[in-house]
């Protein structure tokens, strides 16, 4: 790049770095100029991370161009030594800041390597040439020549070509993609110590970047950070990061996970937050269902010695039987006791497991749906047989991305002895997988929780029915397997665990409080029976916590959690239960514990994310989101929520994109009615309508979406007719949920909205009463107070609500754009309230 001397600017007294370019480009007035204006545009960035251009300009014919001056060591330097991972991720984390603020100012770098990044005394790292990187002609870097790369060759191409993204060199100019595929190649090499493509010659160096994945990081990097290289070294451009925005937001999210930073210190506890009703937030995966069967997919073999994933996160497919009904349930029953114990593994092992549950909710039964929902890279395929008196069991570990089989294997044993057949079949798979059991993992006896063939058989097939818990007869046959079960082994905690799970199932189903006290006198009786039967205390939590006791439910989570670290079902109950009982920090803390747990796995992620966004953190929210999209790049679930944060921010726009992007991904309620909330907020109420029609057709039982419906139903022009009866839909539905949980304060004040706005004066002073005797301090509870006063004519009052709403962090931008609202717009408090906030 020409000639650098470190020099005095005598007018500001300043030293600085002061670079004449080659007399050969300065010559050449088209590339001049080029250079010039690319300088004078990075000029105007303004970045720590960025070394700043302060002049350019032109001395007897040379062209010169004065910079900040940055005393450091290069960065190449550093790598060499060796990088701990602290220091990784926080220069990661500025160089992903720097290429933002970059790209956000239509400045692309082009050049990204260690040699153009110093890290300075202070320990921040700088990116230097922005704007002056050389563009050169793909045909310069020939593919075909099998020449040998010279030293003199590296240093002419001044160490770029490593560098370079797929796409550079089949010909395309760069772009903010190609500067995330760089950066890729920098975080790469700053992990390994060495960079992911080589050659011994221009060819093979360039089919490298072209055709080869990147050889697996070292085992001491952990999968958070493997995941986010991974993404950036896409070689589909579309495949990777959008923006350097959500590199930086994934790596801050590794950063503040404990699996990275090892630091378990529960962070501040925040004030009660909330977000608006109107969203619908797509977090809670074991109560999501969304229904799209897909076939399953083809994959192709190859050598049976390849290579697993160091750090495996493993989906296990329910098994697609063509057996009767009842052979289907020993099918799946054997695929969720394989998934169980695989999952016990995971403290001792490089192994996360998806739990079965999740598949099933997912309706997950390809490897490509596994790969989309889940972000595996490894799935197991199970095909289950009956030959006569025996059974096969024929599995296949698959790559999830190429879709290609590593390892398999055929298992055969009698139908009369479930118990070899499942140790058998588990320790091939673990096998398979390189994984050195001790001699207590291999023995099995303590999860059987019997010795009785026939017994285990039932419960079994008990599991495999209970897999379809939404469908009532499926239901009825788990209660009566698990029946037979307890028949033939009265003392089995398991089965007996598993008969409360099928009774509450069916209390859920029909809402009939006798199956419930069922389930609790199950459980109870599951627990003394197997005092150290972790199914025993999930299935208390889980009746406890929905029937609105969350002291009893946070210690049987906690309880669980003891017997099995390695459960993030028992984390994400437990945090729950913590936040209702106003412990925040110790919420907090056990979804981080969740996340450390399964580092790999989006959905502890994303429990996360929606903490946050309950104590109005948006920012932590959207970076806990970013990193759902990270891990699974194809989650609709990740773009919903996205965009709920941009419509929680007043950015109702920006949210557009992102939900828009889910629904291409997959159809769902809750990203359709997070798009109509932004129409609404917009004011744009028909096309709100027809959004939260379009929600409520994919899910007609959901009572939020019917009161939103209502709303839009409300303020649309010509609709308010219809606002009536979608009001009355939404109490019905609202006062069924309560039935189950007299204690939901969210489900009260959305009660007391929907009576207020239909004129019930004193149901929805009842309800709202009740909801902030529950939650006095949530902004959420006391923003729909507001509304709820206002619609009831008593604005002094609405004003005081609206008043601890904001104190407590609701954004008055929300404020200002809420319909209901529109009348106080003259109002001196009011105006107060929204600090400069225009109303629409």
């Amino acid at each position: 790049m020409g000639v650098v001397y470190r020099a005095e600017d005598t007018d500001l007294r300043r030293t600085v770095a002061l670079k004449f370019l080659p007399e050969k480009n300065a010559s050449n007035p088209r590339v001049g100029e080029r250079l010039r204006r690319e300088a004078r545009t990075a000029s105007a960035l303004n970045h720590p991370n960025i070394c700043t251009i302060y002049e350019v300009g032109e001395d007897a014919g040379e062209v010169f161009i004065a910079m900040e001056y940055v005393e450091g060591r290069p960065l190449l330097e550093l790598i060499r030594a060796g990088l701990p991972s602290e220091t990784l991720l926080r220069h990661g984390r500025q160089l992903a800041s720097a290429l933002a603020h970059a790209h956000d100012h239509g400045v692309i770098h082009g050049d990204l390597k260690p040699l153009n990044i110093v890290v300075t005394s202070q320990g921040d790292a700088k990116i230097l040439d922005f704007g002056l990187a050389r563009r050169r002609d793909p045909a310069e870097f020939d593919k075909q020549t099998l020449q040998p790369i010279s030293a003199e060759d590296l240093l002419s191409l001044g160490g770029t070509l490593p560098y370079m993204a797929p796409e550079q060199l089949q010909g395309s100019d760069a772009s903010p993609c190609t500067d995330i595929w760089s950066l890729g190649v920098v975080l790469y090499e700053m992990a390994a110590g060495t960079r992911p493509f080589k050659g011994d010659n221009f060819y093979q160096l360039c089919s490298a970047i072209c055709k080869e994945a990147p050889p697996p990081l070292p085992p001491q990097v952990s999968p958070g950070l493997a995941t986010v290289i991974s993404r950036c070294l896409e070689k589909e451009p579309a495949r990777r990061y959008h923006r350097a925005s959500e590199v930086h937001a994934a790596l801050e999210a590794l950063t503040a996970s404990p699996f990275e930073i090892r630091d378990h210190t529960p962070l501040r506890a925040a004030p009660p937050r909330a977000w608006r009703l109107r969203l619908a937030i797509a977090g809670l995966i074991l109560l999501f269902a969304a229904g799209l069967f897909l076939s399953r997919g083809k994959f192709s073999t190859r050598n049976a010695l390849a290579a697993v994933p160091a750090q495996a996160l493993l989906g296990v497919l329910p098994p697609l039987s063509s057996g009767d009904a009842s052979q289907a349930a020993f099918e799946g029953g054997l695929a969720d006791t394989l998934n169980s114990r695989l999952g016990e593994l995971s403290t001792r092992h490089a192994l996360s497991v998806i739990p079965m549950n999740a598949m099933l909710e997912k309706h997950v039964t390809t490897i490509d749906a596994a790969r989309q929902q889940f972000g595996v890279n490894l799935v197991l395929v199970l095909k289950v047989q009956r030959a006569g008196a025996d059974v096969r069991v024929n599995y296949a570990l698959v790559d999830a991305r190429s879709q290609k089989q590593l390892r398999g294997g055929t298992i055969t044993a009698a139908a009369s002895d479930p118990f070899l057949l499942q140790d058998r079949v588990f320790g091939s798979v673990a096998e398979a997988m390189e994984l050195q059991l001790a001699p207590q993992e291999k023995n099995s006896l303590a999860s059987r929780g019997t010795t009785e063939p026939a017994a285990y058989d039932f419960y079994v097939q008990g599991r495999g029915y209970l897999q379809d818990y939404v469908v009532p007869e499926k239901v009825e046959d788990a209660i009566v397997l698990f029946q037979r079960a307890l028949e033939k082994d009265p003392a089995y905690a398991a089965a007996t665990a598993g008969l409360g799970e099928a009774y509450w199932r069916k209390y859920q189903l029909t809402h009939d409080i006798r199956w419930a006290d069922e389930a609790i006198e199950s459980c109870q009786t599951a627990a003394k029976r197997g005092p150290t039967l972790v199914a025993a205390h999930l299935c208390l939590g889980r009746v406890y916590s929905t029937r609105g006791d969350y002291q009893r439910a946070a210690e049987q989570y906690k309880r669980a959690v003891e017997l099995e670290p390695s459960s993030d079902e028992a984390y994400g109950g437990l945090a729950p239960a913590y936040e209702q009982l106003g412990r925040t920090a110790d919420a907090e803390q056990s979804y981080k514990q969740a996340i450390a747990v399964r580092p790999s796995y989006w959905a502890p992620y994303n429990w996360l994310g929606l903490y946050y966004m309950r104590h109005a953190r948006y920012p932590e929210a959207a970076t806990m989101y970013t990193q759902v999209v990270s891990l699974a790049p194809d989650s609709f679930v990740g773009y919903s929520n996205l965009g709920a944060i941009r419509i929680l921010q007043g950015q109702y726009s920006e949210a557009v994109p992102f939900l828009d992007k889910s629904l291409s991904i997959r159809p769902t309620a809750d990203a359709r009615s997070n798009l109509a909330t932004a129409y609404f907020q917009m004011h744009r109420y028909p096309e709100s309508a027809a959004n939260f029609e379009a929600a409520v057709k994919l899910n007609p039982k959901n009572y939020i979406l019917w009161g939103n419906l209502a709303d839009a139903y409300y303020w649309a022009p010509g609709r308010r007719s219809d606002a009536d009866t979608a009001y009355a839909r939404a109490i019905a539905l609202g006062e069924e949920q309560l039935r189950l949980n007299p204690n939901d304060a969210q489900l009260l004040s959305s009660l007391a909205m929907y009576h207020a706005m239909r004129g019930d004066r004193k149901p929805a002073l009842e309800k709202l009463n009740a909801s902030l005797h529950l939650q006095p301090k949530s902004p959420d509870m006391l923003l729909n107070a507001g509304i709820t006063y206002e619609q009831l004519g008593d604005t002094s009052k609405a004003l005081d609500a609206l008043e601890k709403a904001v104190s407590y962090g609701i954004s008055p931008q929300i404020l200002a754009d809420t319909p209901n609202f529109e009348k106080l717009q003259d109002n001196a408090r009011f105006r107060g309230l929204l600090g400069g906030k225009q109303t629409k």
